[in-house]
């Protein structure tokens, strides 16, 4: 039953099962929530929200079993999704550690995989193993894939891997994802992890209190995703590192790209290993010449270890990397005027990162008192791109 009037929310234009699926994605979004609620934020007069609702039901799509605070007289009902029979698969891609994670409709993490790879593997061999895997995970809950609601994978870290020009990546995800879907016979959605990060954050924490989201992260690459009015649009996998690409300084280092001055000669964990090599070369001193023999050892691994010993070098490193990185930030919040920033990826939880950025931003926005953005570090998880990428599976049936 699930399956089937998910699949008439994606596809039918006929206007009652509009106003279902209206219903229905404002009580994921907004669950456990009140009857009137529901009929204001849908715009629906009291009596046609309850005809819907009470459809919704008999479908057991949504659940009443939650009662809300009393003001006096009789609890309310609070209306939530039920997750009894919805499952998502989503997967992230990586060389390193690639991440599957089996979850119910609320992103609720029902089982987990981790796969690890000694040898770099092709695209398609990865996804055989990782499918394989699904299986296996789909198994010990006494599930098929033919149970799931679909699979949504972040594929942008195997295509930058590869090194593939942006202008053929549209070409190589239509090639993997024929490949995925010749295996498997549910719902397939090919997409960045930036996007699918954004969506989990977001919708795990964030949904009731930010019209205007911004997500960004800060690792090798610099990368954002925003979400506007509870609207997701994702950008195409080929844009996902684009943010690092904002011009810092005109005058500046040429970048990779062809420009100069771009944020990703500043901030990323590349420009803080160049900065650091570039002053032991100037013979400052640093715990990194006790940690390696020579220059060609220095990795990022090496100067992690030094920073968690406050060396004094890789601190200046990292705060000036955070102090452009803010830059960038605060320029995006001037466009965008968002209301709450999160800031994730590797260089985040390390020292004072975070709180050298948030300084950074807020000493930039000094000027624009009016603007009230709220700034967090992003929740410590390691499965929220995989998340994401199960929880987008769902977005797409309840799309527009």
């Amino acid at each position: 039953m699930l399956h089937l009037l998910l699949n008439e929310f994606r596809t039918s234009k006929n206007s009652k099962i509009q106003k279902l699926k209206m219903l229905y994605r404002l009580i994921l979004n907004h669950g456990p929530i009140r009857a009137e609620v529901l009929a204001s934020l849908a715009s629906m007069k009291p009596a046609t929200c309850a005809r819907l609702l009470d459809e919704l039901s008999k479908c057991q799509l949504i659940s009443t079993s939650e009662l809300g605070e009393s003001t006096g007289g009789r609890k309310p009902i609070l209306y939530s999704i039920n997750p009894a029979d919805g499952y998502l698969v989503g997967i992230e891609m990586s060389d390193i550690y690639s991440t599957i994670v089996l979850q119910n409709l609320k992103l609720e993490i029902l089982g987990r995989v981790k796969v690890k790879y000694e040898h770099q593997e092709t695209a398609e061999n990865m996804l055989d193993h990782l499918l394989t895997k699904v299986d296996e995970l789909l198994a010990e809950h006494q599930l098929t894939t033919e149970k799931i609601l679909g699979i949504g994978i972040a594929i942008d870290h195997i295509l930058e891997r590869d090194k593939l020009p942006y202008h053929h990546y549209n070409e190589r995800i239509k090639t993997l994802y024929a490949y995925i879907t010749r295996q498997v016979p549910c719902f397939v959605l090919l997409g960045s992890g930036i996007s699918f990060a954004a969506f989990a954050e977001y919708r795990l924490r964030y949904t009731s209190d930010s019209q205007r989201f911004l997500f960004t992260t800060c690792d090798t690459d610099i990368r954002s995703s925003t979400i506007i009015n509870n609207q997701f649009a994702p950008a195409p996998i080929s844009t996902a590192q684009a943010f690092g690409h904002t011009t810092i300084d005109i005058n500046g280092q040429r970048c990779e790209c062809g420009s100069f001055g771009c944020l990703k000669q500043y901030s990323s964990l590349s420009a803080i290993k160049s900065r650091v090599i570039q002053q032991l070369r100037l013979g400052k001193p640093s715990i990194i010449n006790q940690l390696v023999s020579s220059e060609s050892e220095i990795n990022y691994h090496t100067i992690f270890q030094a920073l968690t010993q406050n060396d004094a070098l890789c601190l200046e490193a990292l705060e000036e990397a955070a102090y452009y990185y803010g830059i960038a930030i605060a320029n995006a919040i001037l466009t965008t005027q968002a209301d709450v920033v999160v800031c994730g990826g590797t260089l985040t939880p390390k020292n004072q990162f975070f709180a050298m950025t948030k300084k950074s931003i807020e000493n930039k926005l000094a000027a624009f008192p009016h603007i009230k953005t709220r700034i967090y570090a992003a929740n410590d998880s390691y499965e929220i791109v995989a998340q994401g990428a199960g929880g987008m599976v769902m977005e797409n049936y309840l799309s527009d």
